[in-house]
């Protein structure tokens, strides 16, 4: 059949797919002057990346999930931040520390190797042997690069207690979503601020050497003030003309003619010299024909389920007033959760009352106690708080394309030419919303 440009509604890209990584492709693409069409086949835009007042709850409000935003300083939104239109980049509160929780309080998880050193948390002989190894990956890291090797490999040969191999496991779920057999020692030391991730040069990962010593913290993250959906009301109403965005219209088919794409949705066809595909990478060769070996690698690409439970509160509560996030629970039970990440967002609840959201990850095919077993640890921690909850609402959500594990990750130009990739399956680098602004930062260079 021959395809005539004339016959469609032509753009000069088309983004299939209105998460964050999708709104930020057809806002960065239209400010460079493209004309844009964005798809998406929710009755909503946004993805992961939304505020919303449950049906169940009314006067609360919730996000899709917790968030603390990274990168705040020098990562891909600042980079972004130009994009926006004057007073639209959304205002951050903070994110000062993450904690561990203790029966009988929090104390800081540390971010220099001398204050983890000083934690009392985990017995003084594991604190030893991690700091050694500590040592040991990020000289090796520095001088020879990095190395796929995950976190339970490189600590599975020392005799460590229980507990602080639940605690290992807690901190590789909380920044990769896999246990630590999955999760890669480079993205532990990204995550902990021992490396900035991504292609540096040899002298500056010598330099991060000194960061095991003087590491500044986590200033460089936080929390917008609007809630998550600020981020992409900013992005949206940023938004110039020449970029039309469709709700509740999926991509069926993507073929590739003559002089660029038909994109085939229920409604009609479109025409575009290039297509930026937003959705989950695995399922593209479902839309597309793909060459073989790129689609069974896509395939590999492994998905974490995390459940949420916001729990409001009848009244603020001392326990939950900080800036931060919780990151580990010390307890052993058997009913009670062993990783969580908990974070207080007063920002979302009523006046006068307070809101907190903690999630952790789940097996979708066993979870049926995990919402349970996940109050109960709480309730265990800060007894006073089951008496203190006016709402519950909880979700159970994939809170990322692709988990950060061993394995390959696509880049975002693929094997068939106009044809790229954005999203958190294309990109190693952090967690969430930050990794989605790399991906769209990449595809910018590739174009």
């Amino acid at each position: 059949m021959v395809w005539l440009m004339s016959d469609y509604d032509t753009y000069d890209a088309i983004v299939v797919g209105g998460g964050i990584s999708g709104l930020l492709s057809a806002l960065t693409l239209g400010k460079k002057g493209n004309s844009v069409l964005l798809l998406e086949k929710a009755n909503v835009l946004g993805g992961n990346c939304r505020t919303y007042e449950p049906p169940d709850c009314p006067g609360w409000r919730v996000d899709t999930g917790v968030h603390a935003i990274t990168g705040l300083i020098y990562g891909p939104l600042k980079q972004l931040n130009h994009y926006f239109d004057p007073g639209k980049f959304p205002t951050f509160r903070q994110h000062t520390n993450y904690y561990l929780r203790k029966k009988d309080g929090l104390e800081k998880f540390p971010s220099t190797l001398p204050g983890f050193l000083k934690m009392d948390s985990l017995p003084a002989k594991d604190k030893m042997i991690l700091g050694g190894c500590l040592i040991n990956t990020v000289i090796s890291h520095a001088i020879f690069g990095e190395k796929q090797k995950a976190v339970y490999d490189a600590i599975s040969k020392h005799r460590l207690s229980k507990k602080t191999m639940q605690f290992m496991d807690a901190l590789s779920y909380l920044l990769s979503g896999l246990s630590m057999k999955k999760t890669s020692v480079s993205r532990l030391l990204e995550g902990c601020g021992f490396s900035s991730g991504g292609k540096r040069g040899i002298f500056r990962r010598i330099a991060e050497i000194a960061n095991l010593f003087n590491n500044i913290g986590y200033r460089s993250q936080g929390y917008p003030l609007g809630g998550i959906q600020s981020i992409t009301d900013g992005v949206i109403t940023s938004f110039p003309k020449n970029v039309e965005y469709h709700t509740r219209e999926e991509v069926r088919k993507i073929e590739q003619v003559e002089s660029g794409f038909c994109v085939s949705t229920l409604e009609t066809d479109y025409f575009s010299d290039k297509v930026v595909y937003s959705g989950e990478v695995k399922k593209l060769p479902g839309i597309i024909e793909m060459p073989v070996e790129w689609s069974q690698q896509v395939k590999k690409l492994e998905q974490a389920t995390a459940m949420t439970i916001w729990l409001g509160l009848k009244t603020p509560m001392t326990e939950f007033n900080y800036n931060g996030s919780e990151v580990f629970c010390d307890v052993c039970d058997t009913d009670k959760e062993l990783f969580y990440w908990l974070m207080p967002v007063p920002e979302l609840a009523p006046r006068n009352k307070g809101l907190i959201g903690v999630s952790t990850i789940i097996d979708p095919k066993k979870c049926h106690d995990s919402k349970e077993k996940l109050l109960n640890t709480i309730y265990s921690l800060v007894p006073a708080l089951e008496k203190n909850i006016e709402m519950i609402h909880t979700q159970v959500m994939a809170p990322e394309k692709a988990a950060v594990s061993l394995n390959y990750f696509p880049s975002i130009k693929t094997p068939v030419k106009g044809l790229y990739v954005v999203g958190t399956d294309t990109d190693m680098r952090s967690m969430g919303i930050t990794r989605a602004g790399y991906s769209v930062l990449e595809l910018l260079k590739s174009l």
